[in-house]
């Protein structure tokens, strides 16, 4: 009897890793934050994956350029220019596109409890020049080794005999090559605990800010993932667009769930070089080898960082002022430039350029590893891309089908447009009624209130004097009431939110000292300039505002131990920070004008920080956000007080441009009385002990929320109710 053939199916490598990022998914989703202990096994996948990466590119660019003559190494570096500015102008162009799905509306809210420090400068010297290259290999300075090695390769090609330097070193790239497929066949079970972890413990509601950047990034993203770089090459070199997208996909998922180029570029040299066979496009004798060409265009600008741009037209819209047509050639060449750094540098800088509240770049970070994820999945097609449609020009296989090409990038530009009319179109009727418009601090409530208040509209003395040999303590329990100055524009300290209700950081610990009193609180309200006559005149028992202390205070009152401390800073427009990077130049400048509150320490520290400038006197920080400031250029205040006022006002920024963090002391003041000053530092050191003051200052001034600390949702917890 004839035996039967049957085939099996034997799935690939693209199946396995499909699989464990459903699998992944799935797994993150039932078990939510226990898929936590997965993040050292998805560490060490990774750090596997990248042991071979670097010495691989040093390698495999010294060995092929070795071989090459100078006359063809000229050749390519030309045709490798002339394809960069082709897929970057395409890049641009994507991104022009994109920005018409934001349709226009008036200004929206915008939520952020932090100030958002500068990103730290890297070193270009130490990032692109190698003065010492075991320093780059160590520091993974791609740029600098790649400088390196191709120096060390042209060196070498104008060498006689340098061959039998080149063999052994082309065995090692067989051998690195070889460990790397090994360490890729792991990666069903990279992925899956890698996937299993980001999803098992990303807050999900820190996409809803972002929503619209989101969908646009994505939309961009898969057009030019699926769309136009794959296309490109079966338009441009007789490979099938099938084949090119097929081929090309286990780099792009591997980078996804990795969120790193870097360590798949293995995979994108091995992806390109079976295309190249396949079609019998690389000739080799041009020098025009993938692993050639994909270590040299890795350090430059990708499509990845390009398309991520627009995340400023994205910020501009958000904030009601879409960039205008004028605009965009600055935006486009100096976001073009910064694609040479990391978005963590360039983005707050163009936020800065391009006059954009930079407050928004907190939602930039804060979905970046999702947003990161699809930069480097592009990023992988398009080495990819560059690797095919650079060896076939070289080889001389490139061919533009014009007649194809017109048809079909008439087709693409079609298609876009009806997905970019669908995505202004949502965005129009859902995007903007999303958000209200007051930042959240204005929403916020007490954490303690514990006692029954009663808040008085006009400041008066206590109507129960101190009765003679009574102490203050005394008088507060036997009326059963303290009263407590207070200060209604003193965010975060002391305000009013949107309900009326009076709320902020000492406000809380008003309610705390009354709780621990056992008595009620009358808040009476006082103005910085009026403290000290309020205070002798007996109209509070103690001011709780957010008060720092100051020579006047200090010999005036005695005060308990400083509760707190603030850090000087200063406010201003945010495309103003541009200005300040050269502080000592602005700091003595006589055309400089100030807005400092009234009888505070920031008045008396302004002087000394600015001695040239003049000088503003207001009676709140909120006269300075509201204009009413005589058009002062800055303001000298907290970085705290500063941040709470940026969240209603974000197109203003907190910087501290001084050498040196100058801590500002706060205090809680009274009127003589030696057993109530007693009983406040005892009381305040308790606080502390307690950790009242950590919690107040984690939600009043970082503005972390309790929800923050719940565990993320998930099946186990959430729907079967398996765990706690």
């Amino acid at each position: 009897m004839d035996k039967v053939a049957h085939s099996h199916f034997k799935p690939g490598l693209t199946t396995w890793i499909l699989t464990s990022l459903v699998l992944g998914i799935s797994c993150g989703l039932f078990f939510g934050e226990l898929c936590a202990p997965l993040k050292t096994v998805g560490e060490i996948f990774i750090g596997l994956l990248q042991m071979t990466v670097l010495p691989y590119i040093t390698l495999s660019l010294i060995v092929n350029l070795g071989r090459i003559s100078i006359r063809q190494t000229r050749h390519m570096a030309l045709t490798v220019v002339t394809l960069m500015l082709i897929l970057w102008g395409i890049g641009l162009f994507t991104v022009c596109l994109m920005s018409f799905s934001f349709p226009f509306w008036q200004k929206g809210a915008f939520f952020s409890t932090s100030i958002i420090e500068g990103p730290k400068t890297e070193s270009l010297y130490d990032l692109f020049i190698p003065a010492n290259p075991f320093f780059s290999l160590a520091n993974n300075a791609v740029p600098a080794v790649v400088l390196f090695s191709i120096g060390v390769g042209v060196a070498i090609s104008t060498l006689p005999k340098r061959e039998h330097l080149l063999d052994p070193l082309t065995v090692a790239v067989s051998a690195l090559m070889k460990l790397n497929r090994f360490v890729v066949h792991l990666s069903p079970f990279g992925v899956f605990a890698i996937v299993s972890y980001a999803v098992g413990t990303l807050p999900f509601e820190k996409f809803g800010l972002l929503q619209a950047y989101l969908i646009t990034y994505t939309v961009a993203t898969l057009i030019l993932t699926v769309g136009i770089l794959p296309m490109l090459i079966s338009l441009c070199t007789p490979v099938r667009y099938w084949d090119a997208f097929r081929v090309s996909q286990p780099a792009v998922i591997a980078a996804f769930v990795l969120s790193s180029t870097f360590a798949v570029l293995p995979i994108i040299v091995e992806s390109a070089r079976e295309i190249l066979e396949k079609y019998k496009l690389e000739d080799d004798k041009t020098g025009g080898s993938p692993d050639v060409l994909v270590p040299l265009v890795f350090p430059f600008p990708d499509l990845g960082r390009i398309v991520g741009l627009i995340f400023i037209p994205f910020s501009a819209w958000f904030y009601g002022a879409s960039l205008m047509p004028e605009q965009y050639p600055k935006f486009l060449s100096l976001g073009m430039a910064g694609s040479f750094a990391k978005p963590a540098v360039t983005i707050p800088w163009l936020l800065d350029l391009m006059h954009i509240p930079h407050d928004i770049f907190q939602l930039y970070l804060a979905v970046g590893v999702y947003t990161t994820r699809l930069g480097d999945a592009l990023r992988s097609v398009y080495l990819f891309s560059f690797a095919v449609l650079t060896a076939a020009s070289l080889s001389g296989t490139l061919k533009v089908q014009w007649k194809r090409f017109i048809t079909y990038t008439l087709l693409s530009l079609v298609l876009a447009g009806i997905v970019i009319a669908g995505i202004h179109g949502v965005l129009e009727f859902t995007f903007k009624n999303l958000y209200q418009s007051k930042a959240m601090i204005a929403d916020r409530q007490l954490l303690f209130p514990g006692v029954k208040e009663t808040i008085l509209q006009e400041t008066a003395p206590n109507p129960d004097p101190i009765q003679p040999g009574e102490t203050r303590i005394d008088r507060i329990r036997r009326r059963g009431k303290i009263r407590l100055g207070f200060d209604a524009k003193r965010l975060p300290f002391s305000y009013f939110n949107d309900r009326g209700e009076l709320v902020g950081f000492d406000i809380d610990m008003a309610h705390r000292l009354a709780l621990d009193l056992g008595v009620d609180i009358e808040f009476v309200p006082f103005r910085p300039q009026t403290l000290v006559k309020q205070l002798n005149g007996d109209h509070f028992d103690l001011a709780m505002s957010g008060l720092e202390g100051t020579i006047e205070r200090a010999t005036a009152f005695p005060v308990a131990d400083s509760y707190m401390d603030v850090t000087l800073a200063i406010v201003l427009h945010d495309y103003r920070k541009v200005d300040f990077l050269e502080f000592e130049k602005m700091r003595i400048s006589p055309e400089l004008k100030i807005a400092v509150v009234a009888n505070s320490f920031f008045d008396e520290k302004a002087h000394e920080f600015f001695p040239n400038a003049s000088f503003v006197s207001i009676n709140s920080e909120e006269d300075f956000f509201e204009g009413k400031a005589d058009g002062a250029d800055l303001l000298v205040t907290s970085a705290e007080a500063g941040a709470a006022w940026t969240l209603l006002y974000p197109e203003f920024s907190v910087i501290n441009p001084f050498k040196k963090n100058v801590r500002v002391p706060m205090y809680y003041l009274g009127a003589h009385d030696i057993e109530f000053e007693e009983f406040m530092e005892v009381w305040l050191e308790l606080k502390k002990k307690e950790g009242v003051f950590e919690e107040l200052y984690n939600y009043w001034i970082l503005g972390k929320d309790d929800k923050d600390t719940e565990p993320r949702w998930s099946i186990i917890r959430n729907v079967l109710h398996w765990v706690e």
